[in-house]
């Protein structure tokens, strides 16, 4: 775990998403509701209660996303008055800093799961969670269980699964120590060391992932991203992963293969812009290593040889202040039942660093 008015409900297979809170700071002329198209700028965050699942100790993972309604603009917003959970105790958990992606299939321009909020076995209330952008605010409950207890299926119109998808697909596994405990799921892991760095000084992180698919095993993709961190400030990431020199799933519209390339070639050898065309931005298309590579873009970890299942990158940061940096690690690419669309199949890890002048 990082250290990190009237609202109008909708309920859609176990998503709740809410209205904006009305006030006399909302422009209702310039923004709309969550769900409504996006705008290229000047737009807000929505949060997401994307559901829960139980954990083997008995308590629950409420699991938290959201979408940037903008279509280029990146949007943070710092912890305190526009960022916040209630009740108190679970603040703090949050990102600050919120990317514009596209996903292919049903995954669209939401990033799910991004952090989880562990409750007790005996929880009966909600945790909110509200943004406010440029004075617009909108709040979203995570919960256990439905408005309209005892109909049939409301009960459980929140729950995600944790086992097997359709194709046998399971959430990875991450370590960031080579004899460490296997973590897997939203909540995901916090690595035990907090580096410190200065500005233009790189940091490297290593950690461990597995495929726990009850199928043939694939590939673990890695995705970057800056979590939480000073407002302007960016990390330029640089794999140190040999990728495998195969394309894979991934991308806008409904997904792209490799048999659509010519005998022989392969997406690394496409240039970079055709490349991000074929698999969108923050879609599972990935890129080969060792190399830069931009935030959300999924890079291959082998799964075999000396390296296999080892991820490594480099960190480095252009201002001062806390960061907390997101590994993804995601089957996207192993099956048709994993992907951001099926809530399923990815884990978090979490990295602080302190930077300096």
């Amino acid at each position: 775990m990082p250290r990190l008015g009237i609202s109008i409900i909708c309920v859609v297979a176990g998503l709740v998403a809410v209205a904006p809170v009305p006030t006399d700071a909302q422009d209702w002329t310039r923004r709309e509701f969550p769900l409504a198209p996006p705008n290229s700028n000047s737009n807000f965050v929505a949060p997401y209660f994307d559901g829960y699942y139980p954990n083997e100790d008995g308590t629950y993972t409420l699991s938290f996303g959201f979408m940037n309604r903008n279509d280029e603009e990146l949007i943070e917003i710092p912890l305190g008055a526009n960022n916040f959970l209630e009740p108190a105790q679970y603040d703090g958990v949050q990102p600050t800093t919120f990317p514009v992606v596209s996903y292919g299939g049903f995954g669209g321009p939401r990033e799910r799961g991004v952090f989880g909020v562990v409750v007790p076995a005996d929880f009966d209330g909600d945790v909110w969670w509200t943004l406010t952008t440029d004075g617009y605010t909108t709040r979203v409950p995570g919960r256990l269980r439905g408005r309209f207890e005892g109909l049939i299926g409301f009960e459980s119109a929140y729950a995600l699964s944790t086992g097997p998808q359709a194709e046998g697909s399971l959430r990875p596994t991450i370590r960031f120590t080579e004899d460490g405990p296997d973590v897997w799921g939203v909540p995901g892991l916090e690595h035990p060391q907090d580096f410190t760095s200065s500005v233009g000084e790189p940091i490297e992180v290593q950690f461990w992932t597995h495929d726990r698919g009850e199928r043939e095993l694939g590939q673990v993709n890695m995705t970057l991203w800056k979590f939480r961190g000073p407002v302007g400030g960016e990390i330029a990431f640089e794999s140190l992963v040999q990728s495998p020199p195969r394309a894979v799933r991934g991308g806008r519209g409904g997904g792209f293969d490799a048999s659509q390339l010519p005998d022989g070639v392969t997406l690394d050898d496409l240039p970079p812009e055709i490349r991000a065309q074929l698999t969108g931005r923050g879609g599972s298309g990935g890129t080969g290593g060792p190399g830069p590579v931009p935030v959300g873009r999924a890079v291959r970890l082998p799964n075999e040889g000396p390296n296999a299942n080892v991820g490594r990158f480099k960190a480095t940061f252009d201002t001062p202040g806390e960061y907390i940096i997101r590994v993804r690690v995601d089957t996207f690419s192993a099956a048709g039942d994993s992907s951001p669309g099926n809530q399923c199949c990815w884990t978090n890890g979490y990295v602080n660093v302190s930077v300096t002048e």
